[in-house]
């Protein structure tokens, strides 16, 4: 069990390593093209952060590992919205825009509940397959998603996008073009063995003390590539750019569970135990527990207080696992 903890900690290492070095590339292929950092930061910057979960997801599907990928969707999905945001509130309050609560948050929702059809056509089988034409529906709400972001930003003419990520991409060094050829080898080498690392010791972890690959995924694969989310929460928090963090959680979770899932269901159909719904459940009371903070709460913003409760919701719910 020692020896596959060390692996899954190098792999994690490899995963986020492997994702910095392949958005410090394609940022500077985009800023060749002559991209503006604002684009940059809401396409390549914000699903780089995904990248580790997309990979994991590739191994998973190529070994038939399916509630390894759809626990960590979900998980990835409540640890965002329960651990990210809670802890981040610890260090500074986190801001509730209205466009986040009126927008955003309802298309995540609807994205849940897209989801739980998908897994329950039949309601008389203990298990729904995700079929690969399923999955192409869900990645297209990703594609979808990801132009609405883009008109809303350029319709609004927001220019308030998360300063963690704009810092990111304006003190990106410029690289010659080997110095990009480089990073993007090893960013992708880095995140195909890291995938590599934590998919096969968790599969070896679940076997060995008898758990579910679901639970795996739900927690142990959950909060690690989350990890990026965590670290960049923290630091914006730390330099009050709190204003768009719940939106760049949202959006992540809405991309957790159409691209991770619909990827999955592409590469290799995916079965669906109705345990799942019960998780899609949970995400989706925190959902609405969110939008609850942000109408009783006069400043529109989560302090510490509540972030210690949205952490011990967590823990709970991690037990509840158990």
């Amino acid at each position: 069990m020692f020896i596959e903890i060390i692996f899954i900690v190098i792999g994690f290492l490899f995963l986020i390593k492997g994702a910095d070095l392949l958005i410090t590339a394609a940022t500077n292929i985009a800023k060749r093209f002559g991209l503006s950092d604002i684009l940059i930061g809401l396409t390549i910057v914000a699903i780089g952060t995904s990248l580790p979960e997309i990979f994991v997801t590739i191994i998973s599907a190529t070994g038939e590992h399916s509630d390894l990928i759809i626990g960590n969707a979900i998980g990835s999905s409540i640890c965002n919205f329960l651990l990210v945001v809670g802890i981040s509130s610890l260090v500074r309050p986190v801001k509730l825009e209205k466009r986040i609560i009126s927008r955003h948050l309802p298309i995540g929702m609807a994205t849940m509940l897209l989801l739980l059809y998908l897994g329950n056509t039949d309601k008389f089988q203990s298990y729904q397959t995700i079929t690969r034409f399923q999955g192409v529906i869900l990645l297209l709400c990703t594609l979808a998603y990801i132009i609405y972001t883009i008109y809303e930003e350029k319709h609004f003419k927001n220019k308030k996008v998360d300063a963690e990520i704009i810092e990111d991409v304006e003190s990106t060094e410029e690289c010659s073009k080997i110095r990009i050829t480089i990073y993007m080898i090893l960013g992708i080498l880095g995140l195909k063995f890291g995938a590599d690392f934590v998919v096969n010791n968790s599969v070896l972890i679940a076997s060995r003390f008898h758990l579910s690959e679901k639970f795996i995924g739900m927690t142990i694969v959950a909060i690690g590539t989350a990890l990026p989310e965590i670290i960049t929460g923290v630091i914006a928090a730390k330099k009050d750019e709190t204003n768009l963090l719940l939106g760049n959680v949202s959006g992540s979770n809405i991309l957790n569970l159409c691209l991770l899932i619909g990827l999955g269901a592409v590469i290799h159909p995916l079965t669906f135990t109705s345990d799942f719904n019960i998780s899609i459940l949970i995400l989706l009371g925190v959902t609405i527990f969110m939008q609850l903070l942000s109408t009783i709460n006069k400043k529109s913003e989560l302090d510490g207080k509540k972030g210690i409760l949205l952490i011990i919701i967590y823990i709970i719910y991690l037990g509840s696992l158990l």
